[in-house]
């Protein structure tokens, strides 16, 4: 009878270890009761364990977690949860697959998610920023192109400027030395002729 007693208490302290086990996993993944970086920790922390089978249930966890989110209203709950798990994935990709984790259903609400009303608006109000953004980078780049065209005009008819300056210059200095050769000359024939007249004026 003791035996008995002893192998009842035995097995409701094992029921009760695994109710509590089951529990704490339970309350890591609740989104009721955890925030989206202490759900993120919990998955951290089985995937550091290396428990595939303990990682495949938290994964599976979390997708009825986000779920039950889609089917509420709450968009920046639902917002908050999906972009902590999926920035999760995106960094353990190449571990989960090592696992054999297959995500696509996580993918899938994470794409689900970022279609939701709210969340839609947001990503065309990106998508106009980066356009504008793009098309000033555009006509930025235009003007540039045109403001470097321009300033290598002006380098060129700066040059032009300086070789014509140079160029006429160098013929004035080069008149003004042919006009003294020439003065020189001049003196030097003068002198010549003045000589000769007054050589022959002694006869």
């Amino acid at each position: 009878m003791k035996k008995l007693f002893a192998l009842a208490a035995f097995a409701a302290a094992m029921i009760f270890t695994a109710c509590t086990g089951n529990k704490t996993v339970e309350e890591d993944l609740d989104f009721e009761k955890a925030t989206p970086e202490a759900v993120v920790s919990a998955l951290s922390e089985k995937l550091q364990a290396g428990d595939a089978t303990a990682i495949t249930n938290a994964i599976e966890t979390v997708q009825t977690q986000l779920n039950k989110l889609l089917e509420g209203a709450d968009v920046e709950k639902v917002t908050a949860y999906a972009n902590q798990i999926k920035t999760f994935i995106e960094e353990n990709a190449e571990t989960l697959k090592s696992f054999n984790i297959d995500v696509t259903p996580l993918t899938n609400l994470f794409d689900q998610v970022k279609a939701l009303p709210g969340n839609a608006e947001e990503a065309a109000e990106d998508a106009v920023e980066d356009l504008q953004e793009e098309a000033e980078g555009v006509v930025n780049d235009a003007v540039d192109a045109v403001q470097g065209a321009v300033d290598d005009a002006v380098d060129a008819g700066q040059k032009a400027v300086n070789d014509a300056v140079e160029a006429g210059q160098k013929a004035v200095n080069d008149a003004t030395e042919a006009g003294k050769k020439a003065v020189e000359d001049g003196k030097a024939k003068t002198n010549d002729a003045i000589q000769k007249a007054a050589d022959k004026l002694k006869f």
